[in-house]
């Protein structure tokens, strides 16, 4: 019998994984954080926060979401002390592991870290094979990510408006870039009386609302085929999937990566939060049966690997999924997975289409009073339609018209083209910036919205720079492990603020300057005192695998504390507390 706790981190998760971890014989005793274990303090409404980083730049200010998760995690390691930390596979679980790693220092200074990425037997057995120690260099993107983003909100907050490096961004891409939900759809006949032509755009300079439907409202010439090419598509990534949900379904951004997790907690779909399009092989042959059902031309083969950047692959089911059924009347994480299965379906094809020349619709149109500017713009268009099988969920027969996106689907869109933010957070920045009303339904700046934008800091207005930030957290240079007496994220911290242009410099350095530095809390000795989570079934279960003498044989345990430089594998004290 096995003597092993394991964390992680949603608590939909713990029976799926206690019934995986039997059928792979380990009788596990599973525990959950219910995500991050720390919290910085919300500000309350019309008060000014307390400071919560430091003038070294530490993040002293974090306080536990769940007092009772600590406690219950520290009560049941004392009882068995062979920890297996199995947070998700990302920057984030990264740092919920290292948080629980320095919780239980004291008692299981060695636990092993499982980068889990899914809940079915495969992915398990594939995290264990990546079992190694919880490493301290893992946690540095993610907690530097959280300084730098507090540091510019706290730099800026009294100012009137809201600042941050997301949020500004998202402002000074819809000012400069000016994205619409109306779109224009037009259909063309074919010479040969097979499915029409289809081009389509958004509505916007030189296309105005009564041109568009103008243009709708005419029958357009018929269009003759002038090349036919191969055409493939690739998986998509969890930003892809959020805005297809949302025009296919009707869900937010924030109600997709719900279904996605409730479906990946369940078992039925890979590690959801993830930026790849691509699949590993093994991954492909799991997508055999999904793509036997898509017909003859579907092949695994054709689906993209994933690159050597990609720490997971592309979203895709895991068990059966009927492609035939409608996803529009299934629950919403059946109906998102399904069309996750379809994507995967489309990309396992090759498919044929024909280009036709859009100049004969630009004639027609200028012979019909249409402005030359809109004419020459609709007749650049690409004009064009598929041949041979139908993509999944793809509608060939199609009429023109004037339609409207949702306004959530095209400001996410628009903010993946310039790299914004991470899966994890796509969904939250952009609904919050919805929220703001600084745009209208058609995301057109409103009056609160053209303030803000005038009173913001023009660096931070632009989405580039926002993500040159995010590129330079991610970076871990070797040289913030040797910098005494700080973390390896205050250091990160430091090099990103001071590489930054000498206005934001200045601005951060001065709000943080009169902060004393202070000790991140230990936490562990206020939750010891607090009552037990155990119930007598859970102690008795604990004590038969572990042995009565458990709490006694741990309770003297001691961290190895190595000379600095140290391995970044162990956990030493003074980095909770220096």
């Amino acid at each position: 019998m096995t003597n092993e706790v394991w964390i992680i981190e949603a608590p939909g998760k713990k029976r799926y994984l206690e019934e995986t971890l039997k059928l792979l014989g380990r009788d596990a005793f599973v525990v959950f954080t219910k995500g991050h274990l720390y919290r910085f303090p919300l500000r309350e409404k019309g008060k000014k926060s307390s400071p919560i980083i430091d003038k070294n730049f530490n993040d002293f200010g974090r306080e536990p979401l769940d007092s009772n998760i600590l406690h219950r995690i520290r009560e049941v390691v004392k009882l068995c002390p062979n920890v297996m930390v199995a947070t998700d596979a990302d920057q984030e679980g990264d740092v919920i592991a290292w948080d629980v790693a320095c919780l239980i220092r004291d008692i299981a200074p060695n636990p092993s870290r499982i980068p889990l990425k899914g809940m079915d037997s495969d992915s398990v057995l594939e995290a264990l094979s990546a079992k190694g120690p919880v490493k301290r260099s893992a946690a540095v993107p993610g907690r530097t990510r959280r300084i730098i983003d507090i540091l510019i909100g706290s730099a800026y907050s009294n100012t009137g408006i809201r600042v941050g490096r997301i949020g500004t961004a998202l402002l000074g891409m819809v000012a400069s870039e000016q994205p619409t939900t109306n779109f224009m759809r037009l259909s063309a006949p074919s010479s040969d009386g097979r499915s029409p032509w289809i081009a389509q755009c958004p509505i916007k300079s030189p296309i105005t609302e009564s041109i568009a439907k103008e243009i709708v409202g005419l029958s357009l010439p018929v269009l003759d085929p002038v090349e036919t090419l191969d055409r493939t598509f690739k998986p998509q990534h969890m930003g892809e999937i959020m805005i297809e949900a949302a025009e296919t379904l009707g869900l937010s951004p924030s109600e997709t990566a719900k279904a996605m997790q409730a479906s990946y907690e369940a078992g039925k779909l890979s590690y959801p939060r993830s930026s790849s399009k691509g699949i590993s092989r093994a991954a492909a042959v799991k997508m055999k049966s999904i793509l036997a059902k898509a017909g003859k031309r579907a092949n695994p083969d054709l689906l993209d690997t994933k690159t050597e950047k990609d720490v997971h692959d592309s979203p895709h089911p895991l068990g059966a999924v009927n492609l035939s059924l409608d996803p529009t009347k299934m629950s919403a994480e059946e109906g998102v997975r399904l069309l996750i299965a379809r994507g995967i379906a489309r990309a396992g094809m090759k498919h044929k289409y024909q280009r036709a020349k859009g100049e004969i619709v630009e004639k027609f149109l200028l012979s019909k009073g249409i402005p030359i500017k809109a004419a020459k713009y609709v007749g650049s268009l690409e004009w064009t339609r598929d041949l041979g099988s139908t993509i999944p969920g793809k509608k060939r027969w199609q009429k023109s018209e004037v339609y409207k996106r949702r306004s959530d689907a095209v400001l996410l869109e628009t903010a993946l083209k310039h790299n914004l933010g991470k899966p994890s957070t796509w969904g939250t920045h952009v609904e919050a910036f919805l929220k703001l009303g600084l745009v209208n339904s058609d995301l057109a700046l409103t009056e609160r919205g053209k303030e803000w934008l005038s009173r913001s800091p023009v660096e931070l207005l632009d989405p580039e720079f926002s993500a040159r930030i995010e590129e330079a957290c991610d970076y871990v240079d070797q040289d913030i492990f040797k910098v005494r007496g700080k973390t390896p994220w205050q250091a990160s911290a430091e090099r990103i603020v001071k590489s930054l242009p000498p206005a934001i410099t200045d601005r951060i350095i001065g709000a943080i300057s009169g902060i004393p530095a202070k000790p991140e809390p230990d936490y562990r000795e206020m939750v010891d005192n607090l009552p037990s989570t155990l119930t007598p079934e859970e102690m008795e279960l604990l004590a038969e695998r572990t042995g009565p003498d458990a709490i006694m044989a741990t309770s003297n345990v001691q961290p190895f504390l190595p000379e600095f430089p140290y391995d970044e594998g162990t956990i030493p004290d003074y980095e909770i507390s220096h």
